[in-house]
């Protein structure tokens, strides 16, 4: 490990996130950098670049400021609880700190920080983020394969040529619409804490029953997790897809090409799954 100068520790920080051609991770309790504009401006590079940046901060009541920043500066952020490490990792090297990122400490605070020097340290701290704070390397890093056509696009053809499914799809501002002349689903990108593509399809009264009853009979889809709702007031009784893993990507319109393709394939499977079990229903239940 190499020490870092503390009047150096922020500039190393940047140019690791400037240095980044894959990912970026950047483990800090606590945040504060809204007019902190240097720093913003490299991650905004990074977002024109399509190169992935996460926060990992603290989980904590206390901690509403943090993600009301990143929320505002519509930055992806993961929260964990009791976190208290300090580590910026990009797909080359490491740097292990005392300081967060807040503005006040790069101006106020003595901190210290070390940076990786060969491959043996850098796997230990990666190692350490996957088996302590959730991460999934292979997933975080841009692709080397490109989606070459648009997801939604892709989603359509694989319908109609695959599943012969004759669709008619739309885009309404953030919200993927697809009718496949026998139900109607709507995709989106929920942003809560962690951004997670959510689907949507209608199930019939008797279908929701059906299924209520028969939890074993609810489909397998990968990469996602099932759930019914009752409709009430007038609405109708639906099955809700949330994909099991957070994304990079805010909204639908604006898909990460890394991500296309995992969007596409969760969208197309749960469609074919639920029309599937809406022919079957017709002639069982």
């Amino acid at each position: 490990m190499k020490f870092i100068k503390p009047s150096e520790i922020s500039s190393k920080i940047m140019t690791l996130i400037e240095e980044s051609d894959e990912s970026v991770i950047l483990v800090s309790p606590y945040v504060k950098i809204s007019k902190w504009y240097k720093l913003i401006k490299k991650l905004e590079n990074l977002d024109s670049r399509n190169i992935p940046v996460e926060f990992i901060i603290r989980d904590d009541q206390t901690n509403q400021r943090s993600f009301q920043e990143l929320n505002d500066l519509e930055i992806r952020y993961s929260p964990i609880r009791d976190l208290h490490c300090k580590l910026y990792i990009n797909e080359k090297y490491a740097i292990v700190s005392s300081m967060n990122l807040l503005l006040s400490s790069e101006i106020n605070s003595l901190e210290l920080a070390y940076q990786t020097e060969n491959e043996s340290e850098y796997q230990e701290l990666k190692e350490f983020c996957e088996r302590y704070l959730s991460i999934d390397f292979d997933k975080t890093k841009v692709q080397n394969e490109t989606f070459t056509s648009d997801w939604r696009d892709h989603v359509c053809n694989t319908l109609r040529e695959n599943a012969g499914i004759n669709v008619k799809a739309t885009q309404e501002n953030e919200v993927f619409l697809v009718n496949t002349g026998t139900n109607n689903y709507t995709s989106f990108i929920y942003n809560g804490k962690q951004n997670h593509l959510r689907i949507s399809g209608v199930l019939s009264g008797k279908e929701y029953e059906y299924l209520s009853s028969n939890k074993g009979s609810i489909p397998m889809i990968d990469g996602v997790e099932l759930e019914l709702i009752h409709g009430q007031n007038r609405h109708y009784d639906t099955i809700w897809a949330t994909s099991e893993k957070p994304l990079n990507s805010y909204d639908l319109n604006n898909v990460y090409d890394n991500e296309k393709s995992l969007v596409a394939d969760q969208v197309t499977n749960f469609i074919i799954e639920i029309d599937n079990f809406k022919k079957w229903a017709r002639q069982n239940i």
